[in-house]
This record gives C-alpha cells, structure tokens and sequence, in this order.
C-alpha cells in the first residue's frame, strides 16, 4: 500500500465517466475518410501502438480507427487515439490511450472516473478531486491502473496546548501521540499528555500536555539529643543532676520538588544526611519517694486554709526567706472544737499553742522536720492541752479525724515570722 499527501491543487469539482462511443466516432470518420479514399490511393506507412505492443502496417485508409481495426487492436468504449504524432498524409505513429476506470472513496462516498496513461497527482486534479493540508491518499501506485482503488481521508483540525501557546494543526487519522510527533513537539517521560496518548483522534480533539520538572531542594535541621537516665536512691523522686550536658546535632534534609508547568506542586521527602551527631544527656534521677499531702488534702497546697500574705516570700524550697527565729520540735494534730480560746473561729491554720511560748496571733510557719509536709501559713489561736504534758510544741487543726490520725506525732520546724 502506498501512502501519499498531496498538496491542494486543480479544480475543484468532479466530473464522471468521459463516455466516448466508439461507434459514433468511427461513423464520423468514415464519412471523412470516403472522401479522402476517393481523392487519392496514397498508400502510408502507419505504427500503432497501445503502450505494451507496437505494429507497422501499410495503410491504404487515412481513417485511424480502420487503421488500427487493421493492425489486429481492438478499441473499448472508452478508449481514445492520440493522433499527435499521426497525418493523414505521411501517416506517422497512432497511440492507443486505454480507458483506465479508477474507484475513488473519499471521506466514504465512492465515485468512478475514466483516466488515461497519468500520474495519480495529477489525475485527481485533473478530475476536480482537491487534496487539501492533512488529506492523506492511500494507493496502491504512483500512476493510475485499470480498476485502481483510491482511498482519501481528509483531515481534521486538532489543537495542542503546550507550553503557553496553542497549535492548530489539520490531521486525517491516528493517536494523540501521531498528532504531537505531527507537531513537532518533543514529549519527556513525566510530562502528563491528556488525553492518553493512545487516545484517538476525532474532529476538534483538544489536547494538553503539562510540562513536568523534578528539583532537589536541601535544608539544614536541627538533631535532638538522647536523654540517659541514671535512676539515683541517694536522691528523691523530684531531684536530678546532669552529668553530660546534651548538645543538638544537624542533618541536612533532601526533598524532592514536583513542577507543573512551572508551579510546585508537590513536595516529598528524599533522604537525609547527618552532618554533625548529636552528644546524649546523661542524667541521674531521683527514686527515692517523699511524703506528700495528698493523704491530707489530696493536693500539693499546704493544708492550712489560710492564704500566705503578699509580704511572706518563699524561696525555692518552700521556707519563709525572713523569719524571726526557728523552732524544732513536736507537732499533734486536733479537729471538731466548737471556739477557740482566743474567739477565733476553729480552722485549719488557727493552731493550738503554749501561749507562754507563742502569745495569741503570733504567725507562724510549720513544715514536717524531713520537709515531706507543709502545714503552712498559721496563726496561734487556740491552748492546746498538751501544754500540762510537756511532750508537744504545738498541735495544729485538721479537716478530719482520719487526718488527725494520718499526722500523728511527727516532728516539725516552727518559723515565727512576727
């Protein structure tokens, strides 16, 4: 099969069959020839000729037709002479021009046409047939045969959007992929195409093709460092000591950047690459427990009621920073008195004291000896009947007798802030 794009050309109308009778023409010239004959008996040297065979004859007739009946050939209907190089009275050489019918299907309406020795090209100009930008012609010859079949496809428009500009181009069959190649534009392997490119063509079929880069971006990012812990019983549960101080690495971090024509899309980590490793902290912990409040109060407040006055400051381990003078000794617990003896009302934070020690409103601060509790901010309020025993500094009011029970007999450290 072969396969030709002619470029546009000729007319542009078809015409059919060039029906010439062979029966007509040769009644004609013989009216012509009869009189020739009677004129003189010249008797002419004559070549007939049909393009594969070649006879000389003697010819006595200046008719051509009878001529070439005499030479043995026989004429088809719509066969035709050249007489170019042929005179009636020299005589000369007659060409036979056999009548070629070649089928033509164009765009599936089929139609006929009576050709002579011709190219293709040619032919179908002379026939009218336009072959436009795009038509494509499919054959089986450069030149026309009898019962050749032609077959054209005209083409039809496609549009191609790439790279910030649109392409119209005219296209008579194949993919998307045949219409880019046709284009000229070079696709790269992660470039998106839609639609695919084995999608194919129909009229007006509009395609896009979205360039697609891949970059490499790196940054530099901090590396946290590991914390070993030493567990420690010399040290309570709250405490710890650094041995190693822990100093932060660094890495760079690879990402992989996607473009869709030219605007970032997507970005995805790649790998990563320690530059300097990180130094790990070593410390030790404390596990020894310490006694807490909570089976007083259920909270790490002191169990005194009373709020500590704007003008008692604390330092970092919970003792008043300007006290008068401290006292170590005994502390019981006591709860339910009606009054106290001072006509304060009975609270927690309103204590019990020896007023001989401790007159009536001085404040007080009271933590356990082992620093585990904090009874807090109080003030001495109440006498309390341990002063006849002798055994006790001071007793200090609870919520509840389980508290009571819960402090005991323990022993404490008494700041007298006044």
């Amino acid at each position: 099969m072969i396969t030709n794009s002619l470029s546009a050309g000729g007319r542009t109308g078809k015409k059919g069959f060039k029906i010439l009778t062979a029966v007509v023409a040769v009644l004609f010239v013989c009216s012509v020839t009869v009189t020739a004959f009677a004129a003189s008996n010249d008797v002419t040297k004559v070549a007939v000729t049909d393009g594969e065979k070649s006879v000389s004859i003697s010819a006595k007739t200046k008719d051509p037709y009878d001529i070439v009946r005499q030479a043995g050939f026989k004429l088809d209907a719509n066969d035709e002479l050249d007489l170019s190089a042929y005179s009636a009275e020299n005589g000369g050489t007659i060409a036979i021009e056999k009548a070629k019918v070649v089928r033509v299907e164009d765009n599936g309406l089929i139609s006929y046409f009576v050709g002579y020795n011709d190219t293709l090209e040619n032919f179908l100009s002379k026939e009218g047939v336009a072959v436009g930008n795009g038509d494509e012609i499919e054959s089986t010859a450069d030149r026309i045969f009898d019962g050749m079949k032609v077959f054209i496809r005209r083409a039809f428009s496609v549009s191609i959007d790439s790279d910030g500009e649109v392409q119209k181009l005219f296209i008579a069959k194949g993919t998307v992929s045949d219409a880019i190649a046709k284009a000229g534009i070079t696709l790269n392997s992660d470039d998106i195409v839609t639609p695919s490119l084995d999608t194919k063509l129909s009229g007006f079929t509009k395609i896009k093709i979205r360039r697609v880069r891949y970059k490499t971006r790196s940054e530099k990012q901090a590396v946290d460092f590991e914390t070993k812990i030493i567990p420690s019983a010399d040290m309570y549960i709250d405490e710890s000591e650094t041995v190693t101080p822990g100093k932060k690495g660094e890495k760079l971090v690879f990402y992989t950047e996607k473009y869709v024509d030219g605007v970032l899309e997507e970005t995805v980590f790649s790998k990563e690459k320690v530059t300097k490793k990180a130094v790990t902290e070593v410390k030790k912990v404390g596990t020894k427990k310490r006694e807490t409040l909570a089976a007083f109060k259920n909270t790490d407040a002191p169990i005194s009621d009373i709020a500590l006055p704007a003008d008692v400051k604390l330092d970092k381990n919970g003792i008043p920073v300007d006290y008068a003078y401290c006292v170590e000794g005994k502390a019981t617990a006591y709860t339910g008195d009606p009054a106290t003896a001072s006509g304060r009302k009975p609270m927690p934070g309103h204590i019990a004291v020896d007023p001989k020690e401790f007159p009536y409103g001085t404040e007080l601060y009271v933590v356990s000896a082992d620093g585990s509790y904090v009874y807090g901010y109080c003030i001495a309020a109440d006498t309390g009947g341990f002063v006849s025993m002798g055994n006790t500094d001071i007793d200090l009011y609870m919520d509840n007798e389980q508290m009571c029970r819960d402090w005991g007999n323990r022993g404490v450290k008494i700041y007298v802030l006044n």
